[in-house]
């Protein structure tokens, strides 16, 4: 198994920097910076990497059709793939946060998204592409210096239609802040989806986005974690029911707009929702807790992998270094050992 570390928004250029040579340093396969609506430009905010690393890859997400025009994307993508020397990756898929910032509405997401990858991985130097889809067209685009291996292309998905087409088309595909229950469906679709396209398990990645909060302080790591729990799977009741109980879900959904709230002032206060509930969200939506509770988090990576998980995809948030440097010392070396 492979594991990643996704950066928080509000990391600069230069702390993408120091933490994604950290990540190297530890040997992770990948970082991310994440494509928030304030947060700096993705593809910028890896250059200053992607020129100072030599193995770790690293890329975007997530980036929409919706935002920018897969045309534009391609040119980006294949930009800064030219920088780290053909280690770039890209995640793409349906609407995110972005789209309410432009406005944007949330038609054609499965339609838009294959498209999007059709174009990126048809773009190449030695043919012009020409493409014309039901919804973008592409004429002339011939990037003769893209000589580089090509960028990894992720697509994420959950639910069944954007997961059919993705395993038809794409690399790698993300799953985002799944439960273990929901994470075996998914697995068992992915390969029947695989099989219909007349494609191998071998030829898709299967990642998974998975928050990470475990601190040396229980106390700092459940506050950070409710914090952040309106981020967790957009607390989708396809999520929720794995755990929770018709009226528990209920409360949960009622208080969308207090969890909400919650995240954008940072308090671990969310009016509505019982304790209880709460810690039922924390320790099933997330990796949390102190130092203590690492062998248990082992575990739990464990039995992903015998599911057939390929990576995990850390979601860090404050104390990036110290997440890291954790990850690298205490979970990378039992996983590779087993």
């Amino acid at each position: 198994m492979k594991f990643d570390a996704i950066l928080d928004p509000d990391s600069s250029p230069h702390e993408v920097c120091e933490l994604g040579l950290l990540a190297e340093s530890y040997g992770l396969n990948a970082v991310w910076t994440s494509n928030y609506p304030s947060s700096r430009d993705p593809f910028i905010n890896l250059c200053p990497l992607a020129l100072a690393s030599s193995r770790i890859r690293l890329g975007p997400l997530v980036v929409t059709p919706y935002e920018m025009h897969p045309y534009k994307i391609a040119k980006a993508l294949a930009s800064l793939n030219e920088l780290c020397g053909g280690r770039a990756n890209i995640l793409t898929g349906g609407p995110t946060g972005v789209n309410a910032t432009m406005g944007m509405d949330f038609s054609r997401m499965v339609g838009r998204t294959r498209e999007c990858v059709e174009i990126l991985k048809r773009a190449n130097p030695d043919e012009a592409l020409n493409y014309e889809g039901n919804i973008y067209q592409v004429r002339g685009y011939k990037p003769t210096w893209a000589t580089d291996e090509p960028p990894f292309i992720y697509i994420g998905a959950n639910k069944k239609q954007m997961t059919h087409m993705a395993t038809g088309i794409a690399d790698g595909l993300m799953l985002g802040d799944t439960t273990e229950r929901r994470l075996g469906s998914s697995l068992r679709l992915i390969e029947e989806n695989l099989e219909s396209h007349g494609r191998r398990r071998d030829d898709l990645q299967v990642s998974c986005l998975v928050a990470w909060h475990v601190k040396e302080d229980k106390a700092l790591s459940s506050g950070e974690a409710k914090r952040y729990l309106a981020l967790r799977g957009m607390l989708d009741i396809w999520f929720l029911e794995t755990f929770l109980d018709e009226d528990e879900c209920r409360i949960v959904d009622q208080n969308r707009g207090n969890i909400f709230t919650a995240y954008k002032q940072k308090t671990d206060v969310i009016e509505g929702v019982p304790d209880e509930i709460v810690d039922k969200l924390v320790d099933n939506l997330s990796m949390s807790g102190d130092y203590d509770d690492i062998d248990r988090h082992i575990d739990t990576l464990l039995r992903y992998c015998k599911m057939g998980l390929d990576e995990v995809a850390f979601k860090l948030h404050e104390d990036q270094a110290a997440a890291i440097s954790v990850i690298g010392e205490r979970i990378l070396p039992v996983l590779r050992s087993r």
